[in-house]
């Protein structure tokens, strides 16, 4: 029996992929192919070379092996997993020399190793995945023993590969001592298959640092469902504690902020409706917080601040201003506010309002401006009669002169005095005198105009300055009122006093152009006057 009636007799009915090849004219010729290769292939090959038949990558894998064998005229074999290409078989073929009449003959038998493939390329790319990660990954057997770490647990831990294989897993102290007793429960969990969550944790490096970690436990099985090892896969989370702590930290000092400031903190929406406030805000106001919290205090603020731009805050920018509003006993608070936006990855969300107590500071505030304001006048006013005194008439005086330069107008200035003052004070007292000083200051006051003025110098001595007069007549006028007004008699605690007064005046431009000039010239007129027995006036110069 021939080698091709061996090849029919015995390889017809095989599932796996036969073929007979004849080394002939240096050439490889297909001679023989069982209907499995036939039908899985698809190609007429019989008769044919195989550098005829076959993709060129094909045929060079394959001319390189069989030539291999019929050079050694020993048995090859040799594998074509196609890794990673789908549409691509895994097959093994082992390759048989013949000699048969002088010619030689190559039997190739083909099998189907998909499986195979599928085993090396999960092998690779879990190595693969291994090998990279970032995680560091230890792998131990049943028994403890380390099989396994990648170079990711090496930079990590310190330990090199050749310290850790092979060596039970309780031999190096990554553990803590205090933490041995968990982790042992946990293997002891693993190794009759069941699952167990990831556990943040501490570990130790080689010298013997504490690293915050996460560990997740896998058990491996094999195709028996049987738990042959187990891995462990750390994740370094130090940064992310270091981080937390931080946020912590930040947390408590926001909260420590917000809490014990001294001043009102209300926490507000975006639609100004009060969300969270502090103590001092209660304390400040003396309301509860079921009171404040719920009320839209942006809505009263553009009330009492009608000016107040509160959109500000929503563009993120501070705004500060004053606002009035009153506590629980309806007492009027006055605040100072300032109003932060809350800003969370660009957007505002809210505002924190803070706001200071300042009601004492503004109630002292007035009460020095009243002092003040008490003090100014006291320089400028005489005591008694709260009239202006000898230095704010200089300087009513001068603002006057100058306008009417300006103007081209007229001015006058009385000169008078009370007479016999100096007896009603020898014979009624210098309270009764005093007295007829204010009642007489006020009937000068009476006598002029709103813009007129009339000062005490001292003593008995008055002066009364007229802006702007028109013409003599007008002073006529007014100097005559002022002696009418003033000899009407006093009723001063049940006196009767009788006090005239004399009057000397002066004009502007006609008896001088500066406050001394006027002064001589009105002073001149007055003793006149009283030259002439009192009680009247005189105009200098005229």
């Amino acid at each position: 029996m021939n080698i091709k009636q061996q090849f029919s007799l015995f390889f017809e009915q095989m599932a796996d992929m036969v073929f007979l090849v004849e080394w002939k004219r240096n050439d490889l010729w297909y001679t023989s192919v069982n209907p499995s290769a036939q039908q899985k292939l698809g190609i007429e090959m019989v008769g044919r070379r195989l550098v005829d038949v076959l993709p060129q990558s094909v045929f060079t894998l394959l001319d390189e092996n069989y030539t291999k064998c019929i050079e050694s005229k020993q048995s090859v074999t040799y594998s074509d997993l196609n890794l990673f290409v789908s549409d691509l078989p895994a097959s093994e073929t082992s390759l048989t020399y013949i000699e048969e009449d002088d010619k030689t003959f190559v039997l190739a038998i083909t099998k189907d190793i998909s499986d195979l493939k599928k085993k090396a390329e999960d092998y690779i790319f879990l190595e693969s995945l291994v090998a990279n990660t970032v995680d560091s990954m230890l792998v131990i057997d049943t028994d403890g023993i380390v099989l396994k770490v990648n170079e990711a647990f090496v930079q990590q831990f310190g330990w090199n590969a050749s310290e850790l294989i092979g060596q039970p897993w309780e031999s190096f102290a990554i553990t803590p001592k205090e933490l041995k007793t968990q982790t042992l429960d946990t293997l002891a969990l693993l190794m009759k298959g069941q699952s167990v969550p990831s556990q943040e944790t501490v570990r130790l490096a080689k010298e013997g640092n504490a690293i915050h970690t996460s560990v997740s436990y896998s058990p491996i099985l094999n195709e028996e469902n049987q738990v042959v090892a187990i891995s462990m896969i750390y994740r370094n989370i130090q940064h992310l504690k270091e981080l937390e702590e931080k946020l912590e930290e930040s947390h408590d000092a926001y909260k420590s902020l917000f809490s014990y400031h001294k001043n009102a903190v209300c926490m507000v929406n975006e639609d100004g409706i009060i969300e969270n406030i502090n103590e001092a805000c209660m304390t400040i106001t003396g309301f509860p917080s079921e009171v404040l919290i719920g009320f839209n205090i942006l809505e009263y603020a553009k009330e009492i601040v009608p000016h107040l731009d509160l959109n500000k805050t929503k563009r993120g920018e501070i705004a500060n201003y004053e606002l009035l509003i009153p506590d629980s006993k309806g007492r009027n608070l006055c605040l100072s506010v300032t109003n932060v936006p809350i800003v969370v990855k660009g957007v505002v969300k809210g505002t924190y309002i803070i706001a200071q107590d300042i009601t004492e500071k503004r109630i002292i505030e007035k009460e020095r401006e009243k002092l003040q304001e008490q003090l100014t006048f006291q320089a400028y006013h005489d005591s008694l009669t709260e009239l202006p005194n000898r230095r704010l008439l200089e300087v009513k005086l001068e603002e006057s002169l100058v306008n009417v330069q300006k103007n081209e107008s007229m001015l006058a200035l009385f000169f008078l005095d009370c007479d016999h003052l100096k007896e009603v004070n020898d014979t009624f007292g210098h309270e009764i005198g005093d007295e007829l000083l204010i009642a007489f200051s006020k009937r000068l006051v009476m006598s002029v105009r709103e813009g007129d003025i009339v000062a005490r110098l001292g003593g008995d001595e008055f002066v009364i300055l007229l802006h702007e007069i028109e013409d003599m007549t007008q002073v006529d006028k007014v100097a005559s009122r002022i002696l009418t007004n003033l000899g009407s008699p006093y009723n001063i605690h049940g006196h009767e006093i009788h006090a005239t007064s004399s009057i000397g005046i002066s004009t502007y431009p006609a008896n001088g152009t500066t406050v001394k000039q006027l002064f001589r010239q009105a002073d001149q007129a007055l003793y006149t006057v009283k030259n002439a027995g009192r009680n009247g006036y005189r105009i200098s110069g005229v």
